[in-house]
This record gives C-alpha cells, sequence and structure tokens, in this order.
C-alpha cells in the first residue's frame, strides 16, 4: 500500500474494494462461499518505564483475511500485503479441503444497518509522537507530585486510527472507521523497605477533548490503588460479605458468567443455564446490558466481525435470563437468530464476544456499601481462578481492606472462595456511583454475602 493511499480519506473505499476483489477471486478458485475483512490500523505510541519516557513510535499496518468455504469446510488465510490476496486465497481452500465439513458452516445474508451517529476525532489522526511524550510526561508528573513514593514501573499513552471493510459473495459490503487514544499505568507504591501490591488502571476516550481529563482521573486512581497497599496487616478470617470494585466486578463477576451465556457453551454443553432462559439466575438488583450502539462507546459500532447489525441487548434484567450471545454459526446452530457479537480483527476468524458492557446502578452510596455489615472484605483486585462450568472460585485479593463499620485496613494477601453461581444469587447491594472501565464497560460496586475469607 503507498504512502499516498496510506492518507488517503477514501481508504475505506479502497479497502471495500480490495475485499469485493478478494471475494470474487476465491469464488474463481473454486469456493462455494468466501468473506474477505480488510483492516487498516495505525498506532502512535508512547511507552512508559520505571517513572520516565522509555521510547516512541509509530506503526501502520494493513491486514487482509480470507475465509472461504468449499463442500461445507472452512479455510481460513491473513496476509498483510493486498498483492498477496490471490496466494492466501488459495491457502484457504487447502485448509478447507483438509477440514471436516459442518453443515453449521456458511456465511449470512446481508441485514440492514442503521448508520451510527458517532465519527471519528479527527483531532486524534492529527496528535503526533510530541504530544503524546508531553502528555506521558506530564501524567509521570502528576502521579509523582501526588506521592514520590509511587513507582510507575510501565505504561503508556497512544492513539489509534483504525477502519474496516468487510465483503461476502453473499452480499454483504460494509466498511467503518474508528479512532481511540488512551493510556495506562501499571506499578506500585515503595516507603522504606516496603512495597506495596502491584495495581494498574487507565482508560480509553473517544476524542482528544477528554482524553487528559481522562488520564488525568486515571493516574490519580493508580495512586489512590498504590497508596492503599502500603501498610498491609494481617486480616481475619470468616464467612461473610465482600465488596467488589467495579474492575473486579467486570474481570471476575462478569466476564466468567459471559463465558457461559455464548452460543458455543450451550451447544457443546458447558453452560449451566441453557434450558433457564427466563429465569432468575441472579439478585434482582442486577440487570445487565451489552450495548454495541452506545453513545461514546468506545466499542461501538454499527456492525460486527461477519456485518451483522448491532444492537442493545438486555442480557440480565432484574436477575433473570434474557438472552444468550451468538455469531452466524452459533445461532445457526441453535435455530436463533445472530445478535451481532462475532467479534476479532481480520487476523483470525470470528469468535463471540461482547462490546459495551453496562451493569446498571444501584441505589447505595459506596461508602454505605463498605459500612453496613460488621465486617466485610474490600476486593480492589482478584488474583485467582473459577470454573465457569460449575462455578467454583478460589484466589486472594489484592490490595484490598478489612472494613469494620466503616474503619478500613489494608489487608495481606486474603484467599476468598465460593461459587459464582451462589455471588451472582447472594448479591446484597449495587453501588449508585459507576466506573467506565477502558471506555467499554461500566459497571458499579457489588456487595456479595456468604464468601469464605481466610486470612493471609
Amino acid at each position: 500500500m503507498s504512502a499516498e493511499a496510506r492518507t488517503s480519506p477514501s481508504r475505506q473505499a479502497s479497502l471495500l474494494q480490495t475485499a469485493q476483489r478478494g471475494v470474487e477471486r476465491a469464488l474463481s478458485m473454486g469456493a462455494d462461499q468466501s468473506e474477505v475483512v480488510c483492516d487498516y490500523d495505525r498506532e502512535t505510541r508512547v511507552d512508559l518505564q520505571k517513572d520516565d519516557i522509555l521510547n516512541a513510535s509509530t506503526s501502520e499496518e494493513a491486514t487482509f483475511g480470507i475465509r472461504v468455504f468449499k463442500n461445507g469446510s472452512m479455510g481460513f488465510a491473513t496476509v498483510n500485503d493486498p498483492e498477496e490476496i490471490e496466494q492466501a486465497c488459495a491457502e484457504a481452500l487447502a485448509l478447507a479441503s483438509a477440514s471436516p465439513p459442518d453443515d453449521l458452516n456458511g456465511l449470512d445474508d446481508p441485514r440492514p444497518i442503521e448508520p451510527l451517529d458517532q465519527e471519528p476525532d479527527p483531532a486524534i489522526a492529527t496528535m503526533g509522537i510530541g504530544d503524546l511524550v508531553a502528555l506521558g510526561a506530564d501524567m509521570l508528573e502528576r502521579i509523582k507530585n501526588h506521592d514520590a513514593r509511587v513507582v510507575t514501573d510501565s505504561g503508556q499513552v497512544y492513539t489509534v486510527v483504525s477502519e474496516r471493510a468487510i465483503a461476502t459473495n453473499t452480499g454483504i459490503a460494509l466498511s467503518d472507521a474508528r479512532s481511540i487514544a488512551g493510556g495506562s499505568f501499571f506499578g506500585m507504591a515503595v516507603s522504606e523497605d516496603e512495597v506495596g501490591s502491584f495495581d494498574h488502571d487507565g482508560q480509553n476516550v473517544l476524542s482528544v477533548a477528554t482524553l487528559r481529563g481522562e488520564l488525568e482521573s486515571a493516574a490519580d486512581r493508580f495512586v489512590v490503588k498504590t497508596l492503599g497497599a502500603i501498610g498491609a496487616q494481617h486480616g481475619e478470617s470468616f464467612r461473610g460479605p465482600i465488596i467488589l470494585a467495579p474492575e473486579v466486578v467486570s474481570d471476575f463477576l462478569i466476564a466468567n458468567l459471559l463465558s457461559v451465556l455464548t452460543g458455543n457453551a450451550i451447544r457443546t454443553g458447558k453452560s449451566p443455564f441453557a434450558e433457564r432462559l427466563g429465569e432468575e439466575i441472579a439478585s434482582p438488583s442486577l440487570t445487565l446490558i451489552d450495548d454495541g450502539r452506545q453513545e461514546g462507546g468506545v466499542a461501538t459500532r454499527a456492525f460486527d466481525r461477519e456485518g451483522t447489525p448491532t444492537r442493545s441487548l438486555a442480557i440480565l434484567q432484574r436477575g433473570a435470563l434474557k438472552a444468550f450471545l451468538y455469531d452466524t454459526y452459533e445461532a445457526r446452530a441453535a435455530g436463533a437468530e445472530p445478535t451481532g457479537h462475532a467479534q476479532g480483527s481480520a487476523s483470525s476468524p470470528p469468535a463471540i464476544g461482547s462490546s459495551n458492557l453496562v451493569l446498571e446502578p444501584g441505589d447505595e452510596a459506596f461508602a454505605d456499601l463498605c459500612c453496613e455489615p460488621e465486617r466485610a472484605i474490600v476486593v480492589s483486585r482478584f488474583s485467582g481462578s473459577c470454573n465457569p462450568i460449575t462455578g467454583e472460585f478460589s484466589g486472594v485479593v489484592k490490595g484490598g481492606f478489612l472494613m469494620r463499620r466503616g474503619a478500613r485496613t489494608p489487608i495481606k494477601e486474603t484467599l476468598i472462595a465460593g461459587s459464582l453461581f451462589d455471588a451472582l444469587k447472594n448479591v446484597s447491594g449495587v453501588s449508585k456511583e459507576t466506573r467506565v472501565i477502558n471506555g467499554t464497560r461500566t459497571m458499579p460496586s457489588v456487595r456479595v454475602e456468604d464468601v469464605s475469607v481466610t486470612a493471609g
């Protein structure tokens, strides 16, 4: 791809034309069906290390993913040069010929796509390395000015400009563009001979106007998190309530639940909820929505990795299970409609995933969630495992606190264990405050009762 093509405003049209030519070439080589996805990404990035700027770089990459179907079998190949698409078609067909046939294989027909009002911020594309170096240096200075004990071990600030085109022989021909800016910080606090627990924070946004403010907030949270681990003491062992921070709600509670609510988990017998659509599986205080069209959402797109229209989908509604997530393959297997949840890039075949997740807030202040119980553990970060099929989990609380009627004591590594499915039912409070995590997940804090806590 020439330098002129890389900077042309008609790149989307060019990518779509390339995708359509690739589809035609695959068909002419013997494919029954073909899909070509073209991704273009330009990333400008400044890396941080040990409280300083480490390096800065700009990279561009075009990726072309070719998926073909022949006699019910699928093959997939990817290249980075449009001149090599014919070779990729041949490789995909060869893989299809060596793969077993599957009656569920095949592409979807086009569906009506409602355009989004959300347009990429052109100012993101014009941010240069100098702008990001200055921003990164300001964030490092802000962290040190808050407290010199905090060490930013690693981190980054970046912008990503992306464009995508999808074409299929069934008539799908779509393209879009988006631009994201963001940053992250990872490190710990060091006080004399004590090193606190590692922690992290960051944010992604869709506009330059909000970038600095959001990164400042992330840097401030990073300072609070790392300093909170200083002076940790041995906790107490008991069975009772824990309060999950928004990040833990997202990465532990919701992520493990979603893993058994996909069409794949249902079809393969790995979900305990396969026959429970419409039933109450969680506390009535939990309503979970995945909104692929959320205004301002970093994962917002008009269509998914397969060209299926996205939408707002209620997964839990007052604790009742309302929907599963499907791509085209799994929807066909279930006799259902795809929900617009095929995710991924041109580098691999699509897989089911969420977009902009929102767990609706409750009506309690976070302080009240912590102060109401006589004794509770605040879980700021969780390092452990969960078997999403059985629901059993166990792991260590990192940077956590023992709460006694509002008095907060940082604790050393404390083990918590229980059942994910019991935890969903035993939610006794949801905070009215929420946090937007990485621009894609809006989560409150959640209090869960009857969890085993073992002091470290």
